[in-house]
């Protein structure tokens, strides 16, 4: 393959391998925010219980208990959701990260390729050089004799 064509596939690994960095770090500021929110409603869950405990110690009618109780089952389902959405984000960012880890190599691979090519087209550029000079050299010394 022509290294003009390579350089093409070269710029085109390259752009998949930006696209994959920019989806990596799009799903890991993803589960930041994922994580970030489930701590939350972690925090305000253990907040709301330590109040129902002050609350009920001294004394609560039946129809309050049950309004917290009815706060805390639907602030559990949120826990519980929250979680599920902090695995899937978990997921997706171990798969954008594969997505890069596998563009990267696929680019750098790509890229020693085209390496190579230069390097052996500077080494046949060399050896034409040498080529043409050992001809001069040669045809100096037969007009010299």
């Amino acid at each position: 393959m022509e290294l003009d064509k390579l350089d093409k596939v070269a710029m085109l690994a390259r752009s998949r391998e930006s696209r994959a960095a920019g989806s990596f770090q799009r799903s890991q500021q993803a589960l930041d925010q994922s994580a970030a929110r489930l701590s939350q409603l972690e925090q305000f869950k253990q907040e709301y219980e330590l109040r129902l405990q002050a609350v009920a110690s001294s004394g609560m009618d039946a129809r309050q208990l049950a309004d917290y109780r009815h706060f805390l089952h639907n602030l559990n389902d949120a826990i519980s959701v929250q979680d599920q959405e902090f695995s899937r984000s978990e997921n997706e960012v171990e798969s954008s990260r594969e997505a890069l880890v596998d563009r990267s190599l696929r680019r750098s691979s790509v890229d020693e390729l085209i390496n190579r090519g230069r390097l052996n087209l500077l080494r046949e550029e060399d050896k034409r050089e040498q080529l043409h000079s050992d001809e001069l050299s040669l045809q100096r010394f037969e007009s010299t004799n």
